[in-house]
């Protein structure tokens, strides 16, 4: 196997998804377990894509568990990063509106105070990547963050582009302010972020990409993910909107992580280009986009995870702008 070209640190667990859709958590009668986690699913999605990754996470020695490192062999991630801790694998309850937006309710087992993914320790990678992919939930749990830290110093001294996931999840943390400092410590250390409008207003008070440069002003790449609106983008010297494809959602789980994937899939193909070529930058754009939208057809954040021909298909069906 080639050496993994992106190293992924977050989460791998399963997404428990309320099979009734519009009701609260205490009216749910039954669920069903998909794979998910931000960096699996950014892994997954990598794999889908033909590019090849690498995950440091942690899961259980329970069946769980096993299942996970099944799933992410099945896309072609590399998985000698997974390690298996006498934890139990993480299962988290997800509520979801009529029109597939999702909201994280809860863990189970509801009485578990400790998950294998909270307990991961520092391997260092025996390649080199191109990209270092970090998850700033991981930042929640004391020894993760240790770990996290020990990556991004690696990364950093490597001279690798590192993206950060704000993935701002309440639930994870016990302290929301340690949550706002520590993920904003991190994003002044990278080059790259992915955040929502709702975590910009949370973190910078402000959804303005001249303002969110303006406090983190290394930062090269910033996405705005705002679902079905799109995304805002500073890449570089460009600045703009890409609106978002139409398309039947599902489930909107994991739609920014595919986005992600898709995006890195086309910086690996045309590396520091897209900061000097604006045609190629709109082409990643739409490309990242076309991933992140195929990705919701279907419920679960990787069930849809699409191949390079898939969204060369979907793309060539679109009216070019």
């Amino acid at each position: 196997m080639t050496n993994p070209a992106i190293f992924c640190y977050g989460l791998a667990l399963w997404d428990m998804l309320a099979d009734q859709t519009g009701i609260p958590r205490n009216q749910v009668r039954s669920w069903t377990a998909y794979a998910g986690g931000a960096g699996l699913n950014v892994a997954c999605g990598l794999g889908a894509l033909g590019v090849s990754g690498a995950l440091i996470a942690g899961v259980g020695q329970d069946e769980r568990g096993s299942q996970l490192l099944q799933v992410l062999q099945s896309y072609q991630v590399c998985t000698d990063y997974i390690q298996e801790l006498p934890y139990p694998t993480r299962l988290v309850e997800v509520i979801r509106s009529q029109e597939g937006e999702r909201e994280f309710v809860g863990f189970y087992p509801p009485d578990c105070q400790e998950f294998a993914d909270g307990y991961i320790t520092f391997l260092e990678p025996n390649f080199i990547p191109k990209c270092v992919y970090i998850e700033a939930l991981m930042l929640a749990f004391p020894q993760a963050r240790k770990t996290g830290w020990q990556l991004v110093h690696w990364a950093l001294e490597k001279g690798l582009m590192i993206l950060v996931d704000v993935n701002w999840r309440p639930v994870f943390w016990s302290d929301h302010k340690l949550a706002k400092s520590l993920t904003l410590e991190l994003l002044k250390k990278v080059q790259a972020v992915k955040l929502t409008s709702e975590e910009a207003q949370w973190l910078f008070n402000s959804d303005d990409l001249n303002s969110i440069h303006q406090q983190c002003p290394h930062l090269t790449h910033i996405f705005l993910t705002q679902g079905a609106q799109g995304c805002d983008y500073q890449i570089g010297e460009y600045q703009g909107h890409y609106p978002a494809f139409v398309v039947n959602t599902i489930d909107t789980t994991g739609a920014g992580d595919a986005f992600v994937a898709g995006w890195l899939h086309q910086w690996l193909t045309y590396g520091e280009t897209l900061i000097s070529n604006a045609n190629l930058l709109n082409q990643a754009l739409r490309w990242a986009s076309a991933v992140a939208a195929l990705s919701t057809t279907a419920l679960g954040a990787i069930t849809q995870a699409p191949t390079v021909n898939t969204v060369q298909a979907f793309l060539s069906a679109q009216p070019l702008e």
